[in-house]
């Protein structure tokens, strides 16, 4: 893990450096939060300044874009999104995230060339990066027992708002371990293991302390069990516990 690290940090490094030296922009490959992580704390050693984006706000896996302080040219980040819809919706299964993600690395590509797959009723979006657009389009015609057909959509014109459950809680206090064990009716030692295997992220930042204490708006995300934002406004019950709201992404 140690060796992954400094060999990301060094990439991240070099990629802002050559847009510094050749006043353009230059771009990441799909970053996962671990790798997105490992760039918030690169952040100081990097020439110029940043920018993550993955299709849609709050996306999970994102691209970079290194941005050199003299640029003087407009730029779009090297990815598009793509619709999969079923050629006989009559006919077609329930596919998930896994069975999509699944079809299109049996393709030969690499996890890093995808951003996030969206799963919306009987069609999913999939965000690729330009150098496999194409193929994908082409290439993907079958997903399980599913026909297929792709067609690309214009990042400008894609609009997506995740679905939100509004769940309540009381918590003790704004400390990650309690609300994990809140979110997820998980023992505090089961939440904070969690957090020292280091699965939970705020705001896209790996947390490893479970005492952290977290804030009104915060985006939480812990791997195998989903992303959340918890909203409170400071009340309390007669007991002086904390009222808050958990909008979880569906």
């Amino acid at each position: 893990m140690e060796q992954e690290m400094q060999f990301l940090k060094k990439r991240f490094i070099d990629l802002s450096k050559r847009a510094e030296d050749k006043n353009i922009v230059t771009f990441s490959h799909f970053l996962d939060l671990n790798q997105l992580n490992i760039l918030h704390q690169a952040a100081k050693e990097l020439y110029g300044s940043f920018q993550t984006f993955g299709g849609y706000d709050y996306a999970e896996r994102q691209m970079v874009a290194f941005i050199p302080d003299a640029l003087y040219y407009s730029w779009t980040y090297p990815f598009q999104a793509i619709r999969i819809d079923p050629s006989h919706p009559k006919f077609a299964e329930n596919l998930t995230h896994r069975d999509v993600l699944g079809a299109l690395m049996n393709l030969g590509i690499k996890r890093e060339m995808l951003g996030d797959i969206i799963i919306q009723d009987s069609q999913q979006i999939v965000f690729s990066a330009d150098s496999v657009t194409s193929y994908i389009i082409q290439e993907c015609t079958k997903i399980r027992h599913t026909a297929v057909s792709c067609q690309q959509i214009p990042l400008e014109n894609f609009d997506y708002k995740p679905k939100l459950i509004e769940k309540e809680g009381v918590i003790s206090s704004l400390r990650l371990d309690a609300i994990l064990s809140d979110v997820y009716k998980l023992s505090r030692s089961s939440a904070q293991k969690l957090i020292f295997e280091g699965s939970a992220f705020v705001n896209s930042r790996k947390i490893i302390q479970n005492a952290y204490s977290c804030q009104n708006g915060d985006i939480i995300s812990v791997r195998h069990f989903g992303k959340f934002q918890i909203e409170t406004e400071g009340k309390l019950t007669k007991k002086g516990r904390i009222k808050c709201k958990y909008m979880v992404y569906s």
